[in-house]
Protein backbone atom coordinates (compact mmCIF):
# COMPACT_ATOMS: atom_id res chain seq x y z
CA UNK A 1 0.00 0.00 0.00
CA UNK A 2 1.40 3.28 -1.08
CA UNK A 3 2.50 5.73 1.90
CA UNK A 4 0.94 9.51 1.42
CA UNK A 5 3.91 11.74 2.13
CA UNK A 6 1.40 14.59 3.09
CA UNK A 7 0.56 14.78 6.17
CA UNK A 8 -1.84 18.17 6.43
CA UNK A 9 -5.14 16.45 4.66
CA UNK A 10 -7.69 18.48 6.11
CA UNK A 11 -6.23 22.01 6.84
CA UNK A 12 -8.60 23.34 8.56
CA UNK A 13 -9.98 20.34 10.87
CA UNK A 14 -5.83 19.27 11.17
CA UNK A 15 -4.38 22.98 12.18
CA UNK A 16 -7.27 23.92 14.20
CA UNK A 17 -6.91 21.08 16.59
CA UNK A 18 -3.06 21.61 16.47
CA UNK A 19 -3.32 24.78 17.42
CA UNK A 20 -6.14 24.20 19.92
CA UNK A 21 -3.39 22.04 22.14
CA UNK A 22 -0.56 23.77 21.46
CA UNK A 23 -2.26 27.00 22.49
CA UNK A 24 -3.50 25.67 26.03
CA UNK A 25 0.06 23.87 26.48
CA UNK A 26 1.89 27.23 25.45
CA UNK A 27 -0.90 29.47 27.64
CA UNK A 28 0.34 27.14 30.88
CA UNK A 29 3.93 26.90 29.79
CA UNK A 30 3.70 30.96 30.22
CA UNK A 31 2.24 31.31 32.94
CA UNK A 32 4.86 28.84 34.44
CA UNK A 33 8.27 31.16 32.85
CA UNK A 34 6.25 34.14 33.80
CA UNK A 35 5.75 32.42 37.84
CA UNK A 36 9.61 31.32 37.29
CA UNK A 37 11.00 34.74 35.52
CA UNK A 38 9.25 36.61 38.25
CA UNK A 39 10.45 34.81 41.25
CA UNK A 40 14.26 35.26 39.58
CA UNK A 41 14.22 38.46 39.03
CA UNK A 42 12.87 39.04 42.74
CA UNK A 43 15.74 37.16 43.98
CA UNK A 44 18.37 38.71 41.54
CA UNK A 45 17.48 41.79 42.81
CA UNK A 46 17.02 41.02 46.42
CA UNK A 47 21.00 39.51 45.65
CA UNK A 48 21.97 42.68 44.45
CA UNK A 49 20.51 44.57 47.52
CA UNK A 50 22.66 42.23 49.69
CA UNK A 51 25.63 42.56 47.41
CA UNK A 52 25.49 46.15 48.29
CA UNK A 53 24.73 45.92 51.91
CA UNK A 54 27.16 43.63 52.70
CA UNK A 55 30.14 46.04 50.35
CA UNK A 56 29.28 49.03 52.65
CA UNK A 57 29.65 46.51 55.33
CA UNK A 58 33.33 45.23 54.44
CA UNK A 59 33.91 48.90 53.19
CA UNK A 60 33.33 50.64 56.95
CA UNK A 61 35.42 47.27 58.43
CA UNK A 62 38.31 48.12 56.07
CA UNK A 63 38.06 51.75 56.87
CA UNK A 64 38.11 51.44 60.39
CA UNK A 65 41.20 49.11 60.44
CA UNK A 66 43.34 51.90 58.68
CA UNK A 67 43.20 52.83 62.41
CA UNK A 68 46.77 52.16 63.38
CA UNK A 69 45.00 51.50 67.39
CA UNK A 70 43.05 49.04 66.06
CA UNK A 71 45.43 46.72 64.57
CA UNK A 72 44.82 43.30 66.21
CA UNK A 73 41.46 43.39 64.74
CA UNK A 74 42.81 43.76 61.40
CA UNK A 75 43.32 40.23 60.34
CA UNK A 76 40.68 39.17 61.35
CA UNK A 77 38.69 41.55 58.95
CA UNK A 78 40.75 41.26 56.32
CA UNK A 79 39.67 37.02 56.64
CA UNK A 80 35.99 38.11 57.10
CA UNK A 81 36.56 40.97 53.65
CA UNK A 82 38.52 37.62 51.75
CA UNK A 83 35.32 35.84 52.77
CA UNK A 84 32.84 37.73 51.83
CA UNK A 85 34.29 38.83 48.23
CA UNK A 86 33.95 34.72 47.74
CA UNK A 87 30.29 34.82 48.77
CA UNK A 88 29.64 37.98 46.36
CA UNK A 89 31.08 35.72 43.71
CA UNK A 90 29.07 33.11 44.71
CA UNK A 91 25.91 35.20 44.29
CA UNK A 92 26.90 36.61 41.06
CA UNK A 93 27.40 33.12 39.58
CA UNK A 94 23.87 32.38 41.14
CA UNK A 95 22.45 35.60 39.35
CA UNK A 96 23.52 34.21 36.08
CA UNK A 97 22.72 30.65 36.38
CA UNK A 98 18.80 32.06 37.05
CA UNK A 99 19.58 33.75 33.97
CA UNK A 100 20.67 31.15 32.10
CA UNK A 101 18.73 28.64 33.58
CA UNK A 102 15.24 31.14 32.48
CA UNK A 103 16.95 31.21 28.79
CA UNK A 104 17.35 27.69 29.03
CA UNK A 105 13.68 27.08 30.07
CA UNK A 106 12.35 29.28 26.68
CA UNK A 107 14.41 27.69 24.50
CA UNK A 108 12.81 24.28 25.96
CA UNK A 109 9.35 25.30 25.14
CA UNK A 110 10.22 26.26 21.63
CA UNK A 111 11.48 23.52 20.67
CA UNK A 112 8.66 21.54 22.45
CA UNK A 113 6.39 23.48 20.60
CA UNK A 114 7.53 22.25 17.34
CA UNK A 115 7.89 18.97 18.09
CA UNK A 116 4.31 19.19 19.61
CA UNK A 117 3.49 21.01 16.10
CA UNK A 118 4.78 17.90 14.03
CA UNK A 119 2.99 14.95 16.87
CA UNK A 120 -0.41 16.70 16.42
CA UNK A 121 -0.05 17.16 12.91
CA UNK A 122 0.91 13.39 12.68
CA UNK A 123 -2.24 12.44 15.16
CA UNK A 124 -4.73 14.43 13.34
CA UNK A 125 -3.45 12.79 10.28
CA UNK A 126 -4.73 9.27 11.60
CA UNK A 127 -8.05 11.08 11.65
CA UNK A 128 -8.49 13.36 8.81
CA UNK A 129 -6.80 10.31 6.10
CA UNK A 130 -9.67 7.98 6.73
CA UNK A 131 -12.46 11.02 6.58
CA UNK A 132 -10.56 11.96 3.25
CA UNK A 133 -10.89 8.66 2.17
CA UNK A 134 -14.62 8.12 3.05
CA UNK A 135 -15.20 11.15 1.54
CA UNK A 136 -13.98 10.26 -1.96
CA UNK A 137 -16.14 7.56 -1.63
CA UNK A 138 -18.62 9.29 -0.62
CA UNK A 139 -18.37 11.64 -3.66
CA UNK A 140 -18.45 8.32 -5.85
CA UNK A 141 -21.52 7.04 -4.46
CA UNK A 142 -22.97 10.74 -5.07
CA UNK A 143 -21.75 10.46 -8.71
CA UNK A 144 -23.42 7.35 -9.08
CA UNK A 145 -19.92 4.86 -9.13
CA UNK A 146 -19.66 2.39 -6.33
CA UNK A 147 -16.56 2.51 -5.20
CA UNK A 148 -14.16 -0.45 -3.59
CA UNK A 149 -13.02 -0.09 -0.64
CA UNK A 150 -9.68 -0.56 0.60
CA UNK A 151 -8.41 -1.28 3.91
CA UNK A 152 -6.76 1.85 5.81
CA UNK A 153 -3.43 2.34 7.37
CA UNK A 154 -2.31 0.48 10.10
CA UNK A 155 -2.82 3.12 13.08
CA UNK A 156 -5.35 4.97 11.77
CA UNK A 157 -8.06 6.18 13.80
CA UNK A 158 -12.09 5.46 12.78
CA UNK A 159 -11.19 1.84 12.10
CA UNK A 160 -14.36 0.67 13.34
CA UNK A 161 -16.78 3.25 11.41
CA UNK A 162 -14.98 2.47 8.89
CA UNK A 163 -15.50 -1.12 8.15
CA UNK A 164 -19.24 0.00 8.69
CA UNK A 165 -18.75 2.28 5.84
CA UNK A 166 -17.37 -0.56 4.06
CA UNK A 167 -20.06 -2.92 4.79
CA UNK A 168 -22.60 -0.39 3.56
CA UNK A 169 -20.97 0.09 0.59
CA UNK A 170 -20.81 -3.95 0.02
CA UNK A 171 -24.82 -4.17 0.90
CA UNK A 172 -25.61 -1.27 -1.43
CA UNK A 173 -23.18 -3.51 -4.34
CA UNK A 174 -25.55 -6.29 -3.32
CA UNK A 175 -28.58 -4.22 -3.56
CA UNK A 176 -27.41 -3.41 -7.28
CA UNK A 177 -26.67 -6.93 -8.23
CA UNK A 178 -30.76 -7.40 -7.32
CA UNK A 179 -31.98 -5.23 -9.27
Amino acid sequence: MKQRKQYVIDRKFQLKHTFSVLGVVLVLVAVIIGIIGVNAAYNNNRLDNIMGIQDNIVDAMMAWVQNPAEKPQQTAIKAIAGKHFENLTTIKRIIRYNTILIGLIVVIVLLQSVIMYFVMIRMTHKISGPIFVMSKYFADIIDGKMPNPRKLRQGDELQDFYNLFTKMVEALKAREKKK
